[in-house]
């Protein structure tokens, strides 16, 4: 009888010692999980300031994770969101992140979506017609490695975008 209890408690033992270390070794996991999460959310928070300045840090930006394109809406329109091909009208105001214009329409412009820098076409997308809208645009999605006019290669670009007619 005295050995069957012992070997009761023996056992015992070892189960609450494998939960227990089952437990910690979890609590391990996670908490590696969570410091690398935030280590990424450092990295992309940096890159952001890096590329855009002080304003990228608006958390009323969303961010696509996939391209990196930023679109702050500054006037909700209450028009339609412009399909790919459509023809649009709208003005624009582009700096760069040290806030020198670069560019501006002096009017409203007509172009067709898809026909411009893939940042401006992706980012008219998502804006109602009538609204207004900051675009943060990485290089890679703007004139990438090429200089364009006063636009340094290799820079991320700011456009300040009114649509008018999607």
């Amino acid at each position: 009888m005295k050995s069957i209890l012992i070997t009761i408690l023996v056992l015992g033992s070892a189960v609450v010692g494998l939960w227990w270390y089952a437990d910690k070794r979890t609590a391990e996991i996670e908490a590696q999980k969570e410091t690398r999460r935030v280590a990424e959310e450092n990295a992309v928070r940096e890159e952001r300031l890096e590329l855009f300045g002080e304003a990228a840090l608006n958390p009323e930006i969303v961010w696509s994770e996939l391209s990196g394109l930023g679109i702050l809406i500054l006037e909700e329109g209450t028009g339609a969101k412009p399909l790919p091909g459509a023809e649009v009208t709208f003005s624009y105001k582009v700096t760069l992140k040290d806030g020198t214009e670069v560019d501006r329409t002096g009017e409203p412009t007509d172009a067709r979506i898809g026909q411009m820098i893939s940042g401006v076409s992706a980012g008219l997308m998502k804006t109602k017609g009538g609204g207004r809208s900051l675009l943060f645009i990485p290089a890679k999605l703007a004139y990438g490695r090429q200089a364009y006019g006063p636009i340094p290669k290799n820079s991320a670009l700011l456009f300040e975008i009114e649509l008018m007619k999607p």
